[in-house]
């Protein structure tokens, strides 16, 4: 996907020309990107003037966002496919987190376009990162109803739907675009998740299994399924998973977390300590881990260290003075 671009080394000039080769016998045009006579949304550019929207395109590709957004910009003043540009340099902005400059390209080109899915797709990704999460299911809906097969939109309202507690509905999103496309093994253990929150921890696991058959490297469903079992006190399948889980993403915070507790209920108090420790080298701030280790070390018999966590857990929580 990465090719040479000149602009990365101080020179954009030559990143935004275009060279057109005439017959023998003719003297080559230089085409600058400032040099043309914008033809508005409605306008219908000779094909040679058509230079913009493709330069924009590669440029997006390769990383160059903000200028990108500039030769978007020049192709929609140059009336080049006014639609697919609008559309394109709101996917820049959304890139760019510039939510309100892409919500508003986007509403424009459904404006010039109703029928276009991808428009209402994207509308729905900005309006969910900008918290209009209704706003964001009616636009997916909008790219349904376009494209009734669109299963990244399923996929991603399910995703909205679940976190509102609609999990019926959420579930049901989530079958269509399983049975849209069987083989993407997240779908399932998104469906899990919203099985377990319907209290069908059976079908929970179904889904989590499936998943893992599909992508046995899959951390998602491993660390789902860990913290159900987790939670059900089958601690020694918990950290099996969580092993899984940190083979997979070395590092993981929540992972180290949950797998130190699993370790705790298998009385194995040297390695929940190993792993609290791990998990406050990255986030000294949590209260809480500073506790959990604090206890971890008094089943080890070390109260120095005990009581300096204990301490330490009470100067960033003074709450947890409170307990026992």
């Amino acid at each position: 996907m990465l090719s040479m671009n000149p602009s990365r080394k101080g020179f954009p000039v030559k990143r935004m020309t275009r060279m057109l080769l005439l017959p023998a016998g003719c003297l080559p045009v230089v085409i600058f990107l400032g040099a043309c006579s914008p033809q508005g949304e409605g306008g219908s550019p000779a094909p040679e003037q058509r230079v913009f929207l493709d330069e924009a395109r590669a440029l997006l590709t390769e990383g160059e966002t903000a200028l990108a957004i500039d030769l978007f910009t020049r192709a929609i003043a140059n009336g080049e496919s006014p639609v697919e540009a609008r559309l394109e340099r709101a996917r820049a902005h959304l890139a760019m987190g510039q939510l309100p400059q892409a919500i508003e390209d986007l509403g424009r080109a459904i404006k010039l376009d109703p029928k276009k899915a991808d428009a209402y797709y994207y509308l729905g990704v900005a309006k969910a990162r900008s918290k209009d999460l209704a706003g964001a299911i009616e636009a997916y809906g909008g790219a349904i109803g376009v494209q009734p097969d669109y299963v990244k939109a399923y996929a991603n309202r399910a995703g909205i739907l679940g976190g509102q507690g609609k999990v019926k509905e959420a579930i049901a999103d989530c079958d269509t675009a399983i049975r849209l496309d069987p083989y993407n093994a997240p779908f399932l253990v998104n469906r899990g998740i919203f099985y377990k929150q319907s209290g069908n921890i059976a079908r929970a696991l179904k889904d989590w299994d499936a998943a893992l058959e599909l992508d046995p490297k899959l951390a998602g469903a491993y660390f789902n399924r860990g913290m159900h079992y987790g939670a059900e006190g089958d601690y020694a399948k918990a950290l099996n998973d969580l092993d899984k889980v940190l083979e997979l993403q070395p590092g993981d915070i929540r992972a180290l977390r949950f797998r130190a507790m699993a370790r705790d209920g298998l009385e194995d108090y040297e390695g929940a300590v190993e792993d609290f420790s791990a998990v406050l080298k990255r986030a000294p701030g949590q209260a809480g881990v500073w506790l959990a280790r604090s206890k971890a070390w008094e089943k080890i018999g070390d109260q120095e260290k005990a009581a300096a966590d204990r301490l330490k857990a009470v100067s960033l929580n003074p709450a947890l003075g409170e307990e026992p």
